[in-house]
C-alpha cells in the first residue's frame, strides 16, 4: 500500500520534473533507467497501473517472499529499461506496467504450488495477451486518449522475461537450499508440500 501511495504522489510532480525522470532510450545508463518506472503520463495512467498492481497483488503476488519482491522492485525496471534501450532507437518511457507483468509472472509461478489450475489459467491469459501485443498489426494507440501516450508493449514483454529470469534464479537457489531462499514447494500451503 505504501508503494501504491508513492506512485500516486509522484503523479503530482510537474511535467518538467517528470521529463527529468523519464527514460530516453537514446541516452546512456542513468538513474532514469529506474525512475521512469515509477512515474506516469498522467493521473489516469497512474490509476490504471495502481489498479493493475493491486489486482496482481491480490491474485497471486501476496504469496511471493518479500525479499524476492524487493529485489524485483529494483531489478525489473533496470531489465526493462535495458531491453527498451537495446531495441528502440529513440523513445521516451514512463510507467510501471512492464514491471507489473513481471510481478504477475512470478506470482503465477508461486501460485503453481497453491492452485495449479488457477496458475495455468493466468499463464494462458498472460501468454495470450503478449502474443496479441506482439502482432505486427496491434494497435498500441488504444489507450492514447486515456493515458496520453502509446502503450509500450515491448516493456510488457521485457517485464515478463525479467520476471521469469528472476523467478528461475530464486528457485534454483531455493532448490539448492541456499539460506534465505524459501522454496515454494516447501511452504505449508503448497500442494504436496515437501517437508
Amino acid at each position: 500500500m505504501v508503494f501504491m501511495g508513492i506512485l500516486l504522489l509522484l503523479s503530482f510532480l510537474s511535467e518538467q520534473q517528470l521529463e527529468y525522470l523519464e527514460l530516453h532510450t537514446h541516452k546512456s545508463f542513468s538513474y532514469q533507467w529506474l525512475s521512469a518506472h515509477f512515474i506516469h503520463l498522467g493521473m489516469q495512467h497512474t490509476l490504471i497501473n495502481v489498479a493493475g498492481a493491486t489486482v496482481v497483488w491480490f491474485l497471486c503476488v501476496s504469496i511471493v517472499p518479500a525479499r524476492l519482491l524487493l529485489a524485483m522492485l529494483l531489478l525489473l525496471p533496470l531489465g526493462i529499461s535495458a531491453g527498451l534501450v537495446m531495441t528502440n532507437t529513440a523513445m521516451s518511457y514512463r510507467g510501471f506496467s512492464g514491471a507489473i507483468e513481471g510481478f504477475l509472472v512470478v506470482g503465477i509461478i508461486w501460485q503453481w504450488w497453491l492452485s495449479r489450475s488457477f496458475a495455468l489459467l493466468l499463464a494462458f491469459l498472460v501468454a495470450g495477451k503478449l502474443i496479441v501485443e506482439q502482432m505486427p498489426n496491434f494497435d498500441d494507440t488504444y489507450l492514447l486518449d486515456s493515458i496520453g501516450g502509446l502503450v509500450a508493449v515491448d516493456a510488457h514483454l521485457y517485464g515478463v522475461g525479467g520476471g521469469l529470469f528472476l523467478a528461475l534464479v530464486y528457485l534454483v537457489l531455493a532448490y539448492f537450499k541456499v539460506p534465505l531462499f524459501l522454496a515454494p514447494w516447501r511452504m505449508p500451503w503448497a500442494i504436496n508440500s515437501i517437508t
